[in-house]
């Protein structure tokens, strides 16, 4: 007996309910591989927190320096990357696999810069800001589990080759100025940070930086570790 063959209106139907159940899918799908690559970013920040703590231990409680990662610049030894390298291991925890910077592949316009890490050291913990030498020692950082000490860097701009915010310099208008050199919605609505601790999660970073309405020039203690210390505190 001879098979029939798809009507044309058969065969329009059947694409149509494949259609149909592809924009069901995709959806789905794309909401999988952004939970994935952000649960692998939030992997990457706690194998460098743990990487810093054995630095830390090592080095009476020193945190690791800042300098610039990506070469052509006197003090890209001090660049955290090369600090703890010895720690680390392998480089590939050092990139999430959500960063679409232009800039691993090429220079950041005007220079021959490369980008070589998706994520940041907050300066407070690890800068010398003048008068605040105590911040790079993890034995005087009071609250440790909830001071940020990685932020995922921007994807672009000067900051895109750093190793290190200023949140500092944030204050007069905290979400613009944060957004120039933190991806701060990398991740839908988050980014994933690193805490002094070592362990990470991911926050909103309206959570993470808020003005004390009674001490307006103070950030919160997510990114300074004892805002009523006036020896560290602006």
């Amino acid at each position: 007996m001879k098979q029939r063959a798809f009507t044309l209106i058969e065969l329009l139907v059947s694409i149509s309910i494949i259609a149909l159940l592809i924009s069901i899918l995709l959806p789905a799908m794309n909401k999988s591989r952004q939970i994935s690559r952000s649960t692998a970013c939030l992997a990457n920040l706690h194998s460098l927190g743990q990487a810093v703590q054995m630095y830390a231990d090592n080095n009476d409680g020193r945190l690791p320096a800042v300098g610039f990662a990506h070469g052509g610049s006197v003090d890209e030894a001090n660049a955290w990357i090369n600090t703890v390298s010895q720690e680390i291991g392998s480089e590939k925890v050092c990139r999430c696999p959500a960063d679409e910077s232009p800039y691993w592949i090429k220079h950041l316009p005007g220079t021959t810069q490369l980008r070589r890490l998706s994520y940041a050291t907050n300066y407070y913990t690890v800068g010398t800001l003048e008068g605040r030498e105590e911040f790079n020692n993890a034995t005087r950082i009071t609250r440790p589990s909830t001071t940020i000490f990685w932020a995922e860097l921007a994807e672009t701009g000067d900051f895109a080759v750093a190793d290190h915010v200023h949140p500092e310099t944030w204050f007069a208008n905290p979400l613009p100025l944060a957004s120039r050199e933190v991806q701060i919605k990398r991740h839908q609505t988050r980014a994933n940070y690193g805490f002094v601790d070592g362990h990470a999660e991911p926050e909103r970073f309206e959570e993470t930086y808020a003005i004390d309405l009674l001490h307006s020039s103070f950030p919160n203690l997510s990114w300074i570790h004892n805002k009523y210390d006036p020896k560290i505190a602006w």
